[in-house]
């Protein structure tokens, strides 16, 4: 009589720990895309500083620094 009861959590549980793990996955990938969009936007805004000081230092001419501003845009 009592042994069923344990048998039906005994199938409960693979299940829940399934459903832990997929979740997991998915917070995994979610965090990973998010921190690769954090690095490439900072990458961006990183390349442009640098093209804005070589600008002002007179490296690179108006027109090229155009250029790079609208690639990186």
């Amino acid at each position: 009589m009592y042994g069923h009861a344990f048998m039906g959590h005994g199938f409960f549980m693979p299940g829940f720990i399934f459903w832990i793990v997929i979740l997991g996955m998915l917070f995994a990938v979610f965090s990973y895309i998010v921190d690769k969009r954090k690095k490439t936007k900072n990458s961006d805004e990183k390349a442009l500083f640098i093209a804005k000081k070589r600008f002002a230092n007179g490296d690179i001419s108006e027109e090229e620094y155009k250029n790079i501003k609208n690639i990186l845009l």
